[in-house]
């Protein structure tokens, strides 16, 4: 497995100067659908700079719908969203979308350096600046040195595995140092040591002060790496620590129903109770 830049902890003053700066993400009372339907309401959390946040539930419960809200493509039904302090529409170069690469529409005959660079300040019109090309290609080794990825940038996509091209997804949405980083289901169908590696590089992120928010159906994989959970469930969501979050009391509020939180081996299994015969 190639070796993947490790970044320094934050030292006091830069540490300082994240607690001083305004939360990631804000949202009160949110509310947020696509048609007449909502996915979810009443939500309301906080993300901190620097913060692994899992974003758990069973599919349409609104996971996507709200990395939609993040990035302003669909406005709030009710309640509010701040994005660094600002509307998420203004921010939204300071966030970075990662789909799941299963999901991705791509050339295959592109390489892994041409298909990292294609996203470098992808929202400027006209000629190039002067010495856009030298900074381009300079973010390009440099995000694909963050995830490990080197060793890919002259391979064709057509060859990759669903983990590798993963990881060109994340050096894809690192080339313009965002400040949020939204993974959404990236452990969906990669083996065990692909899924390991890709939890490995999105904790990386968050020393250097990157917020990540880190969609997923299963908990056990980022259990020991988040920093709090968003579970939506129902229509509803909450938030907290590992504990406060995955355990009978919340879950059963959420789904409206017994649930029970089974621990074994470092992991966590959730099952809904059988009703009374």
């Amino acid at each position: 497995m190639p070796s993947m830049r490790r970044w320094t902890r934050l030292t006091p003053s830069v540490a300082e100067a994240a607690s001083a700066s305004p939360a990631t993400i804000e949202a009160h009372g949110l509310a947020a659908g696509k048609g007449a339907a909502l996915a979810f309401k009443h939500v309301s959390f906080q993300i901190a700079p620097g913060s692994f946040t899992a974003l758990v539930g069973p599919n349409g419960a609104g996971k996507t719908t709200l990395f939609e809200a993040i990035l302003g493509l669909i406005p709030p039904r009710h309640g509010g969203i701040q994005v660094l302090g600002e509307t998420p529409r203004r921010m939204r170069r300071q966030v970075a979308y990662v789909p799941q690469a299963l999901a991705l529409a791509h050339d295959d005959a592109l390489i892994g350096r041409e298909f990292v660079s294609a996203a470098f300040q992808a929202h400027r019109l006209g000629l190039p600046l002067p010495g856009s090309r030298r900074r381009a290609r300079a973010a390009v080794e440099a995000a694909l040195d963050t995830v490990g990825a080197s060793d890919l940038a002259s391979r064709r996509l057509s060859t990759l595995s669903g983990g590798q091209r993963q990881r060109l997804l994340i050096a894809q949405a690192l080339v313009n140092r965002p400040r949020l980083v939204l993974l959404d289901e990236p452990l969906s169908q990669l083996d065990p040591a692909a899924r390991d590696w890709i939890v490995a590089v999105a904790a990386d992120l968050t020393r250097r002060g990157i917020a990540v928010i880190f969609s997923t159906h299963d908990i056990n994989p980022v259990l020991r790496v988040c920093d709090r959970v968003l579970y939506l469930a129902q229509g509803r969501g909450r938030i907290g620590s590992v504990d406060e979050i995955i355990c009978d009391e919340t879950l059963s509020e959420l789904y409206a129903t017994p649930v029970r939180v089974i621990r074994d081996g470092g992991r966590r299994f959730v099952f809904a109770d059988a009703p009374a015969a």
